[in-house]
């Protein structure tokens, strides 16, 4: 291994014994150099560059964010930095209206597109052209996304309610599959979101949906990489429900404000 020698964001976590996360802060604050290559923009780090950070590791400091207006963090600079605190992206996002829905969650979209991370996406049932005119107004040609494995698109059948019914185990090792086929792609970061709305079909299971986002939590301390974003209709369902995703998030998002999760409080 020479001093020009090009490590991956794994080899160099490795190498400096730190989380990956770090290492992306880091380069977001300039204080550790980095080069992008491909298509997606992948990390690639210097040797040299590395081992001049043993020799004197960034300093500890609150770097600067972008406050909205309730004066809180930007959910996006937020979830990074509970993750380099192990606590994982997991957001319940609240909206009224589609158009709200989307306001909110594009800047989740926009980012993770821009690194060259995947979309996994369990849309509102008959919405996969909705989503795809939004994605076409951001720039992304959809079909494309898919072939290169950086979108997927499903329906809550194909998904939370496959064979009619829900299982909160059986979605949790469907998650977990997914996370990991798409690890095995070379992608590290994901973003993955579903629309909470098929509670509502009545289905076999449904009742267990609150324990499923109580599980997602555990399931994602094994991934700080990635972020799920759950989009709950405050017009459609119920308080009851609406509060029990904000007691089994860490996270919650709603048009006004972005707010720590009663999770594990």
């Amino acid at each position: 291994m020479t001093p020009d020698s090009l490590l991956t964001i794994e080899e160099a976590s490795k190498f400096l014994n730190v989380s990956k996360t770090s290492l992306r802060r880091w380069t977001k604050l300039g204080q550790l150099p980095c080069v992008r290559i491909g298509a997606r923009q992948e990390r690639r780090f210097k040797t040299s560059d590395l081992q001049s950070l043993l020799l004197e590791p960034p300093a500890v400091h609150t770097p600067a964010h972008k406050v909205p207006a309730t004066g809180r963090l930007a959910p996006l600079d937020a979830l990074d930095e509970a993750a380099a605190q192990s606590i994982p992206r997991h957001v319940c996002l609240h909206y009224r209206t589609p158009s709200e829905l989307w306001a909110l969650f594009l800047p989740y979209v926009k980012q993770h597109l821009e690194r060259g991370a995947p979309m996994f996406y369990i849309h509102r049932e008959g919405c996969g052209d909705e989503v795809i005119a939004e994605l076409a107004a951001l720039g992304y040609n959809a079909k494309e996304l898919i072939a290169q494995g950086r979108l997927t698109l499903l329906e809550p059948s194909q998904a939370y309610l496959r064979d009619g019914r829900f299982s909160a185990q059986r979605m949790i090792e469907f998650m977990d599959a997914a996370i990991q086929e798409h690890a095995r792609l070379g992608f590290g970061e994901m973003l993955i979101a579903g629309e909470m709305s098929w509670y509502l079909s009545g289905a076999e299971g449904v009742q267990e949906m609150i324990p499923y986002e109580d599980a997602l939590n555990d399931m994602l301390l094994r991934y700080p990489d990635v972020t799920i974003v759950c989009q709950y209709d405050i017009n459609r369902l119920s308080a009851e429900i609406n509060l029990g995703a904000i007691c089994s998030h860490t996270h919650v998002h709603m048009a006004d404000r972005f707010v720590q999760g009663f999770y594990g409080k």
